[in-house]
């Protein structure tokens, strides 16, 4: 106790010296609970839109069709055709609906106002396997196509943004797709609007368009009735894994042991989630880390200078009694107590920061969430650092010799 008083003593009377040695550790330990608080964010956001999917779906992938524009990208050999998603509806009993999906980023325009937002081709199915209701309107149908009638159902945020104030049914929207020699400019009809849904697993459906899957490949796509994406959803969790096989099964017949496709369920999509997110907040812990590394040198450097300074208190301690190992644990305390209170500075300063990135990324959908295991880690850190850089000058100290250390001046 009398040793962490005289070590309270001596950093409030070199507060500028003792605010320098802090310095580094509160920007280290700010930065990995700030890095951690955002990347836990992230992770649970990215977890939370898979899990709206619900635990029955499954995607099915196999090259990539789409782009910027609609411009056409190469297809891997053997791509799915838009009646694959009907036949695995025909023959995989614990499949409960499964839809082809074309999509692709377009500018659109409505009006006076114009925007890139997301279009799909699918079936009228696709509604039910994200559960949106209408608002108004009807849905898209096989007749759009049979009929020739370019129809499409717009997301809430799309009504807004190209008809701010208008019923947006029976008006005129234009997919505009830029060429080398000329730009098409196709024009569409929106007969239904979609409610306010956010963000349901990888669709942000207040800003998609959606129209029948025949009419988008005829109209805009112009894939020729191939895909790379199919969308399927189990009759139930239990059955889910059963549906895998069943699909698999029927790739397995059409494509033989050319197995270029990939089948995932819900827990792996998660499963994979976590690897990457795990992988990449590993590499940006290392690196906010680097600071901490650099703030434990500060620290070692400036205890030197404090030894060089004390060098005569030191030996009047040891002249009237004071142990080498009383002196070494005075100056081991002092840079654990430097770096922990620089520890709770820091802490309080990335639970700031993290506020301030919430507050400000709510609009892109960012938020920082701090965690107990963060901070937990971020002390402990901050104090081994201290007693790690905190050795060798104390180390330093406790072997001066007394007779030279009171003839230092």
């Amino acid at each position: 106790m009398e040793i962490l008083k005289e070590t309270i003593r001596s950093l409030r009377s070199n507060k500028m010296r003792t605010f320098l040695s802090m310095l580094g550790i509160i920007i280290g330990v700010m930065a990995v609970i700030t890095v951690v608080a955002v990347g836990e964010g992230a992770t649970n956001q990215i977890k939370s839109q898979i899990s709206s999917l619900g635990s029955n779906m499954i995607f099915v992938q196999r090259g990539y069709y789409g782009g910027q524009g609609g411009a056409a990208v190469k297809i891997e050999r053997n791509p799915f055709s838009l009646e694959d998603a009907d036949k695995i509806n025909e023959m995989a009993p614990s499949v409960k609906n499964a839809v082809s999906l074309l999509g692709s980023s377009f500018l659109v325009q409505g009006g006076k106002n114009n925007s890139y937002f997301t279009v799909y081709g699918a079936s009228e199915i696709f509604f039910d396997l994200l559960s949106v209701d209408l608002i108004s309107g009807r849905n898209v149908s096989y007749e759009d196509y049979k009929n020739a009638e370019n129809n499409v159902v717009v997301g809430y945020n799309i009504a807004s943004k190209l008809f701010p104030g208008e019923n947006p049914i029976g008006k005129t929207i234009y997919m505009i797709q830029p060429g080398k020699n000329f730009t098409r400019k196709v024009a569409f009809e929106i007969i239904g609007l979609m409610e306010k849904s956010g963000s349901i697993g990888f669709f942000d459906v207040d800003n998609m368009i959606l129209m029948n899957d025949k009419l988008s490949d005829a109209r805009l796509f112009q894939s020729n009735g191939r895909t790379s994406i199919i969308v399927a959803q189990a009759k139930s969790e239990e059955t889910a894994k059963l549906a895998i096989k069943e699909i698999d099964h029927y790739m397995y017949e059409k494509f033989g042991n050319d197995k270029t496709y990939e089948i995932m369920s819900q827990d792996a999509m998660l499963e994979t989630v976590g690897q990457v997110t795990n992988i990449m907040k590993f590499v940006l812990i290392s690196i906010a880390a680097i600071s901490l590394l650099v703030g434990g040198i500060g620290i070692m450097n400036i205890m030197l200078v404090s030894v060089t300074e004390r060098t005569k208190e030191i030996g009047i301690k040891m002249a009237i009694g004071a142990t080498r190992k009383r002196i070494l644990s005075e100056f081991l305390v002092e840079s654990v107590l430097i770096t922990f209170i620089a520890g709770i500075i820091g802490v309080l300063f990335g639970w700031g920061l993290s506020q301030i990135i919430t507050i400000f990324g709510q609009g892109i959908g960012l938020v920082a969430e701090m965690t107990l295991e963060a901070i937990i880690v971020s002390f402990s850190v901050s104090a081994g650092v201290g007693l790690f850089f905190g050795i060798y000058p104390a180390n330093k100290a406790s072997k001066l010799s007394p007779i030279e250390a009171l003839r230092y001046e």
